[in-house]
């Protein structure tokens, strides 16, 4: 409707003095300063082009974040946020955030801002702003920044084709209200643009009713063609798609690895010297394809449980989540070995062994569990994701049942996510019940090479840790043997001995020890008859000694 209509008088109106024209000019420049005004005060009910939100890392997790969005249309978009609620209205926030990147992938517009200098453990609430409107109110949580809170984690991968399932799993995510979720790649089935928009318009389930966003932490599958899938639609730190992210200061380290990109070259040298140098409680893998899948439809991973798991045990893993192969598989805890027991390349070690954990189910096509293993705990073959906790005394994981969890309530918070919601299902495993508990392992150092065979020509090799002429400790004949060793400071001494392959074949833990020389007779058990055996005291968390075993 217009503001005036012209006059239906037949008289021609008078012509406008040049004072009346100025009336008029004054008139207009009032009435368009109105129409601005109106503008911006409706701008707050008007929904900016902006959509498929997500909430990921590149660095430090308890004071950044990176909030990513598909933006279609308009210009000037920015995130606003701040630590108080304030609605739909820009103007409340106190914190205005630019675009760090903006990339066309999949058919989208994706811009991510990336987000600094937060504090630990607080909620942040945010508006995503353009010239056309606002976004609805969202929010998020840093993860706090000392380990005497625990975490909680959800792990899985493999949606692929089933939207059903995994619409219904990220329900469940928005009702469990985790730190964050890992997952192991395998968003899509075919990398397509349509796919990968159907799945972020699925994602968008995950956000609980309260606006809460929660992080993913993404791997690539081979059903990603490339490392660009995720490097463009994440804005995860390295392109390569390997990386690693700290939390509650110290807690714990997860490793990303990329099992399409060589295991070996530069991904290993990058992942030995951080394990060699990661001093967190507790470390987390997770990685697409199995080493060892339940399934028999699967290949084998030689390479993984050559160049990976021997580092996951020399470095204390303590659980690697792998993905790929559609079933459901928990394991003991196992390190790479071919000693009398072992069983395909690994064999269960309580004390030093790696747990693993899998392998997919969030809506990919289900395979059968029939391969399982003398070190498989349990195995299944149902629709799931593991939902993990995190504190000093150990790890528990519990494996959720999606189908029957459909009607799960959502009445968790920030302050209670660590009770059950109602209608949740658990798995009650074979060998454990409906909760698997790692405890803590004891200090391993980092400074003696990885146990296990390496790859050479397609062969393999064996090992030899060292070939210097080593002081010789004779078994008595009541197979004792006299173990002396510098201790360069307070600490558990323990005693190691291991053949020529690395394989270990005994262990013994000594009482806490000061600095100081130390003398122990030690009775040994009945050992293999093998080659060549050495015994390695570690104390302080170095070696302090080696000894040859005769």
């Amino acid at each position: 409707m217009p503001f005036f209509r012209p006059s239906r008088c037949s008289v021609t109106p008078p012509r406008p003095s040049l004072a009346n024209g100025l009336g008029f000019r004054r008139a207009a420049g009032m009435l368009g300063f109105a129409l601005g005004a109106l503008l911006v005060l409706l701008s707050g009910s008007l929904a900016a082009a902006t959509g498929r939100y997500r909430l990921t890392w590149r660095e430090d997790p308890a004071s950044t974040m990176v909030i990513g969005f598909e933006h279609q249309s308009g210009s000037a978009v920015r995130v606003v946020y701040g630590e108080e609620d304030g609605g739909r209205n820009p103007a409340a926030y106190r914190y205005t955030a630019a675009p760090s990147r903006t990339i066309n992938h999949a058919g989208m517009r994706n811009v991510f801002v990336r987000l600094g200098s937060l504090r630990p453990g607080t909620v942040y609430y945010f508006l995503v702003v353009d010239n056309e409107g606002v976004s609805n109110r969202m929010m998020f949580e840093t993860p706090h920044a000392t380990p005497d809170k625990p975490l909680s984690i959800i792990v899985g991968s493999d949606s692929r084709n089933n939207r059903e399932v995994a619409r219904a799993a990220n329900r469940l995510v928005g009702k469990i209200r985790p730190h964050f979720v890992m997952f192991g790649g395998d968003m899509t089935a075919s990398d397509t643009a349509s796919e990968w928009q159907a799945w972020f318009d699925d994602w968008q389930l995950t956000i609980s009713s309260d606006g809460r966003l929660t992080p993913i932490v993404p791997a690539r599958g081979n059903h990603e063609r490339a490392n660009e899938s995720i490097y463009n639609l994440f804005d995860v730190s390295n392109p390569n798609i390997y990386y690693t992210l700290d939390f509650a200061g110290g807690l714990l380290r997860t490793y990303t690895l990329n099992t399409l990109f060589p295991a070996g070259g530069d991904q290993l040298s990058w992942l030995e010297n951080d394990l060699a140098r990661c001093k967190t409680m507790w470390k987390i893998a997770q990685y697409h394809h199995a080493m060892r899948p339940h399934t028999s439809t699967k290949p084998e991973r030689d390479e993984l449980i050559t160049l990976w798991a021997t580092r996951f045990s020399r470095y204390g893993v303590d659980l690697a989540c792998e993905s790929d192969a559609h079933t459901v598989k928990q394991t003991w805890p196992i390190r790479p070995s071919r000693e009398p027991g072992s069983a395909e390349g690994f064999i269960r070690d309580d004390r030093q062994g790696t747990v693993y954990v899998g392998e997919g189910c969030w809506g990919a096509p289900l395979r059968p569990n029939d391969d399982d293993k003398p070190w498989t705990r349990a195995s299944g073959r149902f629709n799931q994701f593991k939902w993990v906790w995190v504190d000093l005394r150990n790890i528990q994981v519990r494996t959720v049942m999606i189908d029957r969890s459909t009607g799960a309530k959502e009445e968790n918070t920030n302050a209670n996510r660590f009770r059950s919601p109602p209608g949740i299902f658990y798995w009650e495993a074979d060998n454990g019940g409906d909760v698997l508990i790692i405890p803590r392992r004891p200090t391993v150092s980092p400074a003696a090479p990885p146990q296990g065979p390496t790859m050479t020509g397609g062969r393999t090799t064996p090992i030899i840790q060292s070939t210097a002429q080593l002081p010789v400790l004779t078994r008595d004949a009541n197979n004792r043997i006299r173990v002396a060793f510098q201790m360069p400071g307070a600490g558990v001494p323990y005693l190691t001995i291991q053949d020529e392959n690395l394989n270990v074949l005994w262990r013994k833990e000594l009482s806490v020890r000061g600095p100081g020389p130390y003398a122990e007779f030690v009775q040994l058990p009945a050992l293999p008859r093998v080659g060549r055996m050495e015994m390695i005291v570690r104390g302080a968390d170095r070696i302090v000694a080696k000894y040859e075993i005769r």
